[in-house]
């Protein structure tokens, strides 16, 4: 069964997702009142967000080929990584080493290198293969509800990503942190990739947050 997706990001008024200061912990503070099983981001996106965790990639060490111990209790999400052509080899134990992360499930390809899925396993990372050339998000989303019972998934990431997600109804709800702040040609749109017209939304939540941001969240109209 799937699970229910929020996309969640901070934008300006003129829709893109880069080319300002997000305020992170507005940003962040706003994911984490969803109380997401997982948050589900693309690789590219991974990639350029090492540069929020440290300054230079950290040498990995022994306890990096091991999954983390996990408390019962422990509230914070897991963390899917669509990568089918294994670009963040060498960086996940970057993420895994994060506060905010429970462990990393990697999203994988048929076509996937075997070289990365031999780095995977070796470093016991859980790892989902759905799809052929490319990540299947609609397949890896139903085997992780089956496989760990998700129920809510949000997507943290950029265009490509959601644009697909979009693109393919999975997406029940968007949440968007407006920042006051034109970027203008500069910028990177957040649904940039997607070419399917006419999405209907319905706005269900608006919301001033200290008094410099908008909360906006939408529900998605499907067919």
């Amino acid at each position: 069964m799937l699970p229910r997706l929020v996309i969640h990001n901070s934008i300006s008024p003129d829709g893109s997702t880069t080319g300002f200061d997000a305020n992170l912990d507005v940003h962040y503070g706003i994911l984490g009142s969803y109380e997401p099983d997982a948050m589900i981001v693309g690789s590219n996106t991974a990639k350029v967000g090492t540069q929020f965790f440290c300054e230079k990639i950290p040498p990995e060490d022994k306890e990096d080929f091991k999954k983390p111990d996990i408390h019962p209790d422990d509230t914070r999400a897991y963390w899917m990584i669509a990568d089918s052509r294994g670009t963040l080899e060498g960086l996940m134990h970057v993420f895994r080493r994060s506060e905010y992360s429970k462990d990393i499930i990697v999203l994988v390809s048929e076509k996937t290198p075997e070289s990365y899925i031999n780095y995977l396993k070796e470093r016991d990372y859980d790892f989902i293969r759905a799809g052929v050339e490319r990540v299947d998000v609609r397949q890896g989303l139903e085997i992780a509800g089956e496989r760990y019972g998700f129920k809510l998934v949000v997507s943290d990431s950029g265009g490509i990503l959601n644009s697909i997600l979009l693109e393919q109804g999975l997406v029940d709800e968007i949440s968007l942190v407006l920042t006051p702040e034109i970027v203008g040609k500069s910028g990177t749109n957040l649904f940039r990739g997607i070419e399917k017209s006419g999405i209907q939304l319905e706005l269900s939540r608006n919301e001033i947050v200290e008094k410099k941001y908008v909360h906006l969240v939408y529900r998605v109209l499907k067919e």
